[in-house]
């Protein structure tokens, strides 16, 4: 039984640095043992070390088991194309922020498949990426600059940004508040921070109990597990103050696939896909698709809007 919720453990919290936690779990996906631990003082979430080093994602070992295809390891071109259509999504949430004249920085990019979304929309697109593979797809495919070093260890000839995003990456860190201070260190004074990370309080794991869910859901290279309480107290003390909200992007029909069948579906694209009849061509086929994608946009707005979608986004400045 991997569940073990109130025993007590000597840890030190990395965003209030109580010494105390809870233990919820002892098996992360992939059955590797691995507390989990919940900061008794605070509440935040987090894997008891040994850490990940840089040069994990540096390597290969990282997308042999962590992509958008869990049936094999997908190859850079693969990454950028399954993840590219739906860039919109973060435009859509990003809103005024993206404008003709804007410099944005995108630290983790992966393959670059959000800066190349922004072509025309934006002035300047830099990313930072550590997975060796993903550099050199980004710098031999896409045109703008990629650097292949930590953030907290870089100057950046074209900034400071009046945008910074990290895009499913603060979960990634050892230290999730001196990273946000790096990321800091290269906003222009009056420039915006843009965050999206998983959020502890998803839909499936505290309103629906879907076990094979949090079975899959804690993994090894996700340090940090935030909720908005946690994610405020860390912007907060990094020096960052502004809105937090959680989005729903994966669709209603994952969901009901992972209340009944109790795993994942086998790629990303399945998990964004709302419809019923896969290339309708019928009047009464493109009918039944019209309607569950009527019904998928209420459903993922509503969980948004209840605080239970799958990331939670930050948007917001250094403080004066």
């Amino acid at each position: 039984m991997c569940l073990m919720r109130k025993k007590m453990l000597a840890a030190t919290c990395y965003v209030c640095h109580g010494n105390r936690a809870i233990l919820v779990r002892d098996r992360l996906r992939f059955n590797i043992k691995r507390n989990v631990l919940r900061c008794v003082n605070c509440g935040f979430v987090y894997l008891e070390r040994p850490h990940i080093s840089k040069k994990f994602y540096a390597g290969k070992e990282y997308r042999k088991h962590h992509g958008p295809n869990l049936a094999k390891k997908s190859s850079p071109k693969e990454i950028f194309e399954m993840y590219l259509p739906y860039q919109h999504l973060i435009h859509e949430s990003m809103g005024t922020l993206l404008k003709s004249g804007t410099k944005i920085l995108d630290v983790g990019c992966s393959t670059g498949h959000f800066l190349h979304s922004l072509k025309g929309r934006v002035n300047t697109r830099v990313g930072v990426e550590l997975s060796s593979e993903e550099v050199a797809f980004v710098r031999k495919n896409l045109d703008f600059p990629v650097y292949d070093k930590p953030v907290e260890t870089l100057h950046i000839p074209e900034g400071p940004f009046d945008v910074i995003t990290a895009l499913q990456v603060l979960e990634h860190v050892e230290d999730p508040i001196t990273f946000l201070r790096n990321l800091g260190k290269h906003l222009k004074p009056n420039g915006h921070l843009y965050l999206e990370l998983p959020n502890i309080d998803d839909v499936l794991l505290v309103a629906y109990g879907a076990k094979g869910y949090e079975t899959f859901y804690y993994r090894e290279p996700h340090l940090s597990y935030f909720s908005k309480a946690t994610l405020r107290r860390a912007l907060s003390k990094a020096g960052f103050a502004g809105e937090i909200r959680t989005v729903q992007r994966y669709t209603l029909m994952n969901h009901i696939h992972w209340i009944t069948a109790q795993k994942p579906q086998s790629n990303f694209d399945l998990g964004m896909t709302a419809q019923l009849v896969p290339h309708a061509k019928t009047s009464a086929e493109k009918a039944l698709n019209a309607f569950i994608e009527r019904t998928d946009r209420e459903y993922r707005d509503l969980v948004g809007k209840l605080g239970l979608g799958e990331s939670l986004v930050f948007v917001g400045k250094k403080r004066s």
